[in-house]
């Protein structure tokens, strides 16, 4: 899993390095037909090949442009999409990093080619946005022994193991056999009366110690900064467990789902596979959510309007759709950005057209606003219904 030491090796080794550096984004999704056989290293090679300087040769035996095919021929990503940033210093020295990331990243476009190569100032903001924007999400499934947390980010999921640090065998093995009671059995052998005292200490003991998992959990949600948190078990017993979580854990709860496949021993594969839609529907969700409350009073949309509310300060939330092709006018000295050549006229004389995706993290960052990507129906929405672009204002 992508960490935030990677983010900063990569700000302080590629980032900072002298320029031309090569960055390289590329659909290495193996699900993919058009990736069978390993297609992907043949698009690259022909999006590299267009770049001439990486074919001078410097101060070392091979080229850049080979040395960047012999790398490509020894990856074997199991990934979505492949990020590789390359870069020689004026020793020859190359240094090189590579992510393999199990989601698609916004703005950078992939559709031609499903490759794209940059080659001077280095492109390293997409990825920097994906690692700082994306939500973090949890898992929390309650086996049949001992209850696992899981955090899935940019796709990818790692166990926790801090969480129940503090519960012993003993206790767990108190909970396989507070279940096996309300499964049906051990009661049955008493008397009624004794019944009725074995099941007040029962719900005595599950009160309190399903009250000491749920802080337990809320501990490990704030130390991850988890925003999503999803219930993985029995049914009756997930729905049990969720009267025990307080209004901050009510809050980020999207849903519950039943076991994996193999409860005890399941992968990230299964724990991914069970979970993903309900997070993406959490996310269609929300971003809905944010269109209607633009439309309702909170915002503004259409580019021409919103793009002038953004370079005034307006837009805190800049909402744009995942596939983002549209074309903007800049004013080369004056930064300006319009959507039509005549509204650039009237600040320059000669503005020129450009891919807004070329300058979106920039200009967001200049004006202090977060930006949104949005897909699938909410993408639709904003396309065909709010001109490809909203903002949620300021004032």
């Amino acid at each position: 899993m992508i960490t935030q030491a990677d983010i900063e090796r990569l700000r302080k080794g590629i980032g900072e390095h002298a320029e031309p550096v090569l960055s390289l984004y590329c659909d290495v999704n193996p699900a993919k037909p058009e990736n069978a056989g390993r297609a992907w290293i043949k698009r690259c090679k022909n999006s590299l090949s267009e770049i001439p300087d990486l074919r001078v040769p410097k101060k070392r035996a091979k080229t850049l442009y080979d040395e960047i095919l012999t790398l490509l021929d020894l990856s074997v990503p199991e990934a979505k999409t492949m990020a590789l940033f390359a870069a020689e210093d004026e020793h020859g020295k190359l240094t090189t990093e590579r992510f393999d990331l199990q989601v698609e990243l916004p703005v950078v476009d992939l559709a031609h080619g499903r490759v794209e190569v940059r080659w001077g100032k280095p492109y390293i903001t997409p990825l920097v946005f994906a690692f700082d924007e994306y939500e973090r999400a949890g898992v929390l499934h309650l086996r049949r022994s001992q209850w696992r947390f899981y955090e899935i980010f940019l796709g990818e999921v790692r166990e926790d193991t801090q969480i129940f640090a503090e519960i012993t065998p003993n206790q767990w093995k108190e909970l396989a056999d507070y279940r096996k009671v309300l499964e049906g059995g051990l009661l049955r052998a008493k008397s009624v009366r004794d019944q009725d005292k074995y099941r007040a200490k029962l719900q005595t003991w599950a009160r309190n110690f399903y009250s000491k998992l749920a802080r337990l959990l809320e501990q490990c949600i704030l130390r991850l900064d988890v925003n999503r948190l999803v219930l993985m078990g029995d049914d009756w017993e997930t729905g049990f467990f969720e009267v025990f979580l307080n209004r901050n854990l009510r809050g980020r709860l999207v849903g519950r789902v039943g076991h994996p496949p193999v409860i005890d021993e399941a992968s990230s594969k299964d724990i991914l596979e069970k979970v993903e839609p309900l997070l993406n529907e959490a996310e269609r969700r929300d971003e809905m959510r944010l269109l209607t409350e633009i439309r309702e009073g909170a915002g503004i949309w259409g580019a021409e309007k919103t793009l002038e509310a953004l370079q005034m300060g307006r837009i805190q939330v800049l909402v744009l759709p995942w596939n983002l092709d549209l074309k903007v006018w800049r004013c080369p000295h004056e930064g300006f950005l319009a959507e039509t050549k005549e509204t650039a006229l009237t600040f320059c004389e000669q503005p020129v057209e450009i891919p807004f995706r070329d300058y979106v993290f920039d200009i967001a960052e200049d004006y202090g606003s977060r930006l949104e990507f949005v897909r699938g129906e909410p993408e639709r929405v904003l396309k065909e219904e709010m001109g490809g672009m909203a903002g949620k204002t300021r004032w």
